[in-house]
């Protein structure tokens, strides 16, 4: 049971990260709306908050056009949701071990 649980704890690992990189990707391909709509000031507070530098000196268009070219950062760093995935993972493991020992199989 425990080369089972392995494998399939290694697929789910797989499965998260190619998840993962999927959203990073989409996120930075969804166009970012309503900055056409924000005034100078509120567009230099979002590349701040975003890190990105060298913006001061920006016009409007070129501060919109810096923003959309960046994609934003995801809001939760992966390497922080591991340990939530882990305990998932050990969570499923435990509850297939206790179908399989109902089935009887070890």
């Amino acid at each position: 049971m425990g080369r089972i649980a392995e494998a399939l704890r290694s697929n789910l690992r797989e499965l998260a990260q190619a998840d993962a990189r999927l959203l990073r990707e989409l996120d930075g391909a969804l166009p970012i709306d309503g900055l056409d709509e924000l005034n100078l000031k509120q567009l230099k507070e979002r590349c701040r908050q975003r890190g990105l530098k060298g913006t001061s000196g920006l016009r409007k268009a070129e501060l919109i056009a810096r923003l959309r070219e960046e994609p934003a950062a995801p809001a939760v760093k992966p390497a922080s949701d591991l340990p939530v995935l882990e305990a998932r993972l050990d969570r499923m493991e435990a509850l297939l071990v206790r179908i399989a020992a109902h089935l009887g199989v070890t």
